[in-house]
């Protein structure tokens, strides 16, 4: 019998020399690599074995000259032809990398992704022109579909076989195992088998995690010399190894996720609430009604359920560019159309189905807050451009701000004395007044100081935040309480004074 080392045998970062599966897409991918003029794209999660896939197929027909680079080295470039120019060593212009590219079996670009969008554009409306050159890309990259990576260039048409691995059947993964069981002389029992079989979802990187894991467990280094070991235990025991290994890719995603939207974190909570509740449901695509009804049916109180479901519905709004901000874009996709959310990573959906969310909850220091607003600001009209300015400063430190500009569907038809009356006296934590000589003048203005100084009166810290924009006096608030004037202090450190007195109040 041959020895093995252990991580020969199983290793999710490496080349599976001992426990290469062929997936069912194998045979067709294997016959778009023998078919001349055809490009190839491999799209599909982290994990699912696509650069595995390609570097068995170079080896299997013994192409070892193909020029094959990574998009994460080059993911600050601009043009794909500082990039090929780059690696052939060559002028970066299309006639001077196109001879040699045509000396080569194949351009493979693996996490094809990671190029800058001007660069892959320049590839995809090249790929027609290289067709008929004689030039045979491979394109490698994390998209729920060949279309996402590549775009819909009805041009390439036949000249471009696309293929999207996703996750494999249980019989791949059992002859997976099987495999590493025989190279190592060891045995699974069948209740570990199913398990691993349920946890991977198919995933193979996942799997070669689970076995590795259980090995270093079961104390197996290399090839058992005598009788096979079984091994027989409970998959909960690998919880904080496995999870580990993923640590390190996700977490941080996670935390970014559960802060929404420029690191906020909503006075709801919400975005955590969202993740907490897509980690506690074993599914990969969540019906954002189901989440509605996890996060918001359950309140009885019918003024909190209603500012919870605004900040719901404000989180979802949102959710599309804090998915993309926090680098979420290919393993989350959140359809406003179909109403769900979808974890396009099956690695992703293993590891929240493992992760404890209370350590998120201390990254994120979830706030118990019955404000669905951190801050309302009340100002007269002709200094809007200012409060402007204020207003997005605020909202790039993470705090929800109640400008009536950003709330015009929210406000439409209904009464407003009574709708702001609710916001100012009872939906904010605290009211920034910008005090100018236009300001009493006002009648909206007017009417907001006068609901806010009756808010003030009912809580037990400060609630009125006066900003001076001239010297005007305001009949109603004192000129002993302490305020902060836009003449003299920049609007970017009014903001960070109000983000860390939201902090301490929290």
């Amino acid at each position: 019998m041959e020895d093995f080392i252990l991580e020969s045998v199983f290793n999710e970062a490496r080349y599976p020399e001992v426990t290469f599966v062929r997936p069912k897409e194998f045979p067709h991918i294997r016959s778009a690599f023998r078919a001349e003029g055809k490009h190839i794209t491999i799209s599909g999660p982290s994990g699912s074995g696509k650069s595995t896939l390609v570097n068995h197929l170079l080896r299997d027909f013994g192409i070892d000259s193909a020029l094959m680079f990574n998009g994460r080295a080059y993911s600050s470039f601009d043009s794909c032809f500082q990039i090929l120019g780059m690696e052939l060593k060559c002028e970066p212009k299309f006639d001077a990398v196109t001879p040699l590219l045509q000396k080569l079996p194949f351009a493979i670009v693996d996490d094809f992704h990671h190029l800058s969008l001007t660069a892959r554009a320049e590839i995809v409306s090249n790929l027609k022109l290289w067709h008929e050159k004689g030039v045979r890309f491979v394109i490698v990259g994390i998209a729920s579909s060949a279309p996402q990576l590549l775009g819909s260039d009805t041009e390439l048409g036949i000249r471009n076989d696309p293929f999207e691995l996703k996750t494999q059947d249980e019989a791949f993964v059992l002859e997976l195992i099987g495999l590493g069981e025989k190279a190592l002389n060891i045995r699974f029992s069948d209740e570990l088998k199913h398990e691993i079989v349920a946890a991977s979802n198919g995933v193979p990187s996942v799997v070669h995690v689970i076995c590795r894991n259980a090995c270093i467990e079961a104390g197996v280094e290399k090839t058992v010399v005598g009788d096979p070991r079984v091994l027989d235990f409970k998959l909960r025991t690998l919880k904080d190894p496995v999870l580990r290994i993923f640590t390190g890719k996700y977490f941080d995603k996670v935390v970014g996720l559960a802060k929404g939207k420029q690191q906020a974190r909503s006075v709801h909570n919400t975005y955590f609430d969202i993740i907490e509740a897509i980690g506690a449901v074993d599914r990969s695509e969540i019906p954002t009604e189901w989440l509605y009804e996890r996060i918001v049916g359950g309140i009885s109180d019918p003024k909190l359920r209603a500012r919870k479901a605004t900040s719901f519905y404000n989180c979802l709004n949102n959710l599309d560019d804090v998915i993309k901000e926090k680098g979420l874009d290919d393993i989350l996709l959140y359809s406003k159309d179909g109403k769900y959310i979808s974890i396009e990573d099956p690695s992703f959906r293993f590891y929240l189905n493992l992760l404890d969310m209370s350590t998120v909850r201390k990254r994120v220091h979830v706030r118990h807050c019955d404000y669905s607003y951190d801050v309302a600001v009340s100002f007269a009209g002709d200094i809007r451009p200012q409060v402007m300015q204020f207003v997005q400063e605020c909202k790039q430190r993470g705090l929800d701000v109640f400008y009536d500009f950003d709330q015009q569907a929210q406000l439409w038809g209904q009464d407003l004395r009574k709708k702001l009356s609710e916001i100012y006296a009872n939906e904010a934590l605290f009211m920034v007044v910008f005090l100018s000589a236009s300001y009493p003048e006002k009648d909206w203005p007017s009417f907001e100081l006068a609901v806010g100084k009756g808010a003030a009166a009912k809580r037990t810290s400060e609630y009125l935040l006066p900003i001076r924009v001239d010297d005007a006096n305001v009949v109603g608030l004192k000129d002993t309480v302490a305020h902060l004037d836009i003449r003299t202090m920049p609007v970017d450190k009014m903001a960070d004074l109000l983000a860390a007195k939201i902090e301490q109040a929290s």
